[in-house]
């Protein structure tokens, strides 16, 4: 097992907005969100406070990206802040947008998967399965490209589970390019002890996982105002597909 000065993380993180109450930060990938598992210092909460220093009340992040997804996440700079952002988002009140790559095209170029998300209790990772008696989900998606046996789709969740795009795109028949966990859970494991290695590009296709938050809209909990916060998909995005398709 690879200790934490052995494990690979992106640190290069930024600010895209701070004001009183949160931060909106665009966060690389490969970063776990705050300390878990091996990761007690590498982690974005961590170096936001090593950078910005302590908050008075503590900073919390409100929504919870993968380590292997890139892009918003929102920060609170105090428990109040927290709980009036996590009300928005259990609610339905924040417009997310996300951008992925997947590995063929769906027969639908938009659609709405809805299996409802269960944990695989076998699988002795957090890996979600279709499970009828499980939480409710809903993913809408719309095909944006397709080329070279892959597409790149506007992913729109209505709601918050965990895994809840890795696991819906995998049932639809279409996971993720380089989601480890979703393509081949076995190769997640070796991941997980050993790191990357090249051998397991011809089954995963790429080394991160080509997911991206790219959007956030809700109006702000204490000026009521409608804000926006966007960010760029990533050039690795692009770079692949461009690859794939000489």
């Amino acid at each position: 097992m690879r200790t934490e000065e052995e494990l690979y993380v992106e640190t290069g993180y930024k600010i895209l907005h701070e004001d009183d109450f949160f931060l909106v930060v665009d966060k690389p990938a490969p970063l776990p969100v705050h300390a878990v598992g091996r990761f007690k210092e590498k982690n974005l909460l961590s170096l936001l406070i090593k950078d910005l220093g302590p908050s008075p009340e503590g900073l919390r992040i409100v929504n919870r990206l993968d380590s292997e997804t890139s892009g918003l996440v929102l920060v609170a700079k105090s428990s109040q802040m927290a709980g009036k952002l996590g009300i928005l988002f259990e609610n339905r009140q924040v417009a997310k947008e996300y951008h992925a790559v997947v590995i063929g095209t769906p027969k639908a170029s938009e659609g709405t998967i809805s299996d409802s998300l269960g944990l695989n209790v076998e699988s002795g990772h957090n890996i979600r399965a279709s499970d009828p008696a499980g939480e409710k989900a809903q993913t809408d998606y719309q095909v944006l490209s397709s080329a070279g046996g892959y597409s790149l789709l506007k992913v729109m969740p209505r709601t918050g589970r965990t895994h809840q795009i890795r696991a819906h795109l995998s049932f639809l028949g279409h996971p993720i390019v380089g989601d480890k966990i979703y393509i081949d859970p076995r190769i997640f494991e070796r991941y997980i002890h050993e790191g990357w290695l090249e051998e397991m590009r011809p089954v995963v296709k790429a080394e991160r996982l080509l997911l991206h938050a790219s959007r956030l809209e809700f109006r702000h909990p204490v000026t009521g105002e409608l804000v926006k916060f966007t960010s760029e998909i990533p050039p690795c995005f692009d770079s692949f597909l461009n690859e794939e398709t000489k």
